[in-house]
């Protein structure tokens, strides 16, 4: 089957629409809803663009079945061949009009310092993404008119008509059958690799929502969704998140950010299911000694969906070294949208 063949179906399965590039609808709305309306399209159609491409991936590109004309194999390779053309010109237009879509996206308000700085990075990332297609593809006229003559009556097994095949068109043969598997496995690169980044806009921090969860959504969270909130939240109040996510040598620290005076925040999530956990002194205090070590300036705050043990309590409010949020202060923080700044004032 050939992209061609696909018309019948809706317009947006290889975006096939007259006088509109890849990924585009007419009457498509605008924004940041017309931008994720375009790369769906794009994603979609690279998924047809993969589900054409596959099912050729059997014997005719393995290259086996001896070094004879066989006119069923030569006859698939020739479709095979005629496909790949169609391919090319739909994955390069994809390639376009991501790009496009992307820098259409950069240009929007999208209400997050985030999620406008990943959209900016991920346009990067695209736009220097470097796509070229081999030289076989200079040759594709001269591969088909091998494979139009090796499908000719005259040529079929066991000799035709008139003749059999030469040695030297044998020869030529095989080599522009290897051509069309490398142009097939040119194909199959692109269209992943143009998958991936399709994929990556739809479901990575771009197009996450801006932060903002009642409080048994929180408990619902992984322990990295939790974090992630926490670093999305800061970026609701005007921070700049400089790291998110903890690990080895994080110094108690999930999320580090600054804000517009250039005061740093390192802030520890402590995510318990249900919310029925409670967090205890020696967490606090690792907190305090990676902001200490960190820099003096550094402001360490704790925050969970839990509560937190007395003597936390007690040692974090002693020279006022840790501040805490507990589950009280992140429902005012997530749920009701109030600023970390007033969240704190307000904590007991």
């Amino acid at each position: 089957m050939s992209i061609d063949s696909t018309r019948a179906r809706p317009a947006r399965a290889f975006g096939a629409v007259a006088g509109a590039p890849v990924g585009v609808i007419p009457g498509m709305e605008g924004g940041e809803d017309g931008v994720r309306s375009r790369l769906e399209n794009l994603r979609e159609t690279l998924t047809g663009v993969s589900t054409l491409l596959g099912r050729h991936s059997g014997k005719v590109l393995r290259g086996d079945g001896g070094s004879g004309l066989v006119l069923r194999r030569v006859e698939a390779e020739s479709r095979l061949l005629a496909e790949l053309a169609q391919c090319k010109g739909v994955l390069s237009r994809v390639h376009r009009d991501l790009k496009d879509a992307l820098a259409e996206l950069t240009e929007l308000d999208l209400q997050s310092a985030r999620r406008h700085q990943e959209a900016e990075r991920f346009h990067r990332r695209v736009m220097d993404a470097s796509f070229r297609w081999g030289t076989e593809w200079d040759i594709v006229r001269e591969v088909k008119e091998t494979f139009e003559y090796a499908s000719s009556p005259l040529l079929r097994v066991g000799g035709g008509l008139y003749f059999g095949p030469t040695q030297a068109f044998l020869t030529r043969y095989a080599e522009h059958a290897a051509v069309v598997r490398s142009l097939y496995g040119q194909a199959r690169e692109r269209c992943e690799v143009l998958s991936g980044f399709a994929r990556e806009a739809l479901e990575g921090p771009v197009f996450r929502p801006t932060a903002g969860m009642s409080l048994d959504q929180v408990d619902e969270l992984h322990h990295s969704e939790f974090e992630q909130l926490v670093a999305d939240l800061l970026d609701r109040d005007g921070y700049r998140i400089v790291r998110s996510g903890g690990g080895a040598g994080d110094q108690g620290a999930d999320v580090i950010a600054v804000d517009e005076f250039g005061r740093y925040i390192m802030l520890q999530a402590k995510h318990f299911r249900d919310g029925r956990g409670s967090v205890g002194q020696p967490v606090v205090q690792h907190l305090y000694g990676g902001a200490m070590a960190e820099h003096h300036a550094t402001l360490p705050v704790v925050v969970t969906n839990g509560r937190f043990t007395g003597g936390a309590t007690v040692w974090a409010k002693e020279r006022d070294r840790v501040r805490l949020v507990d589950r009280e202060g992140l429902r005012l923080w997530a749920q009701e949208d109030v600023p970390l700044s007033d969240v704190l004032t307000s904590s007991p």
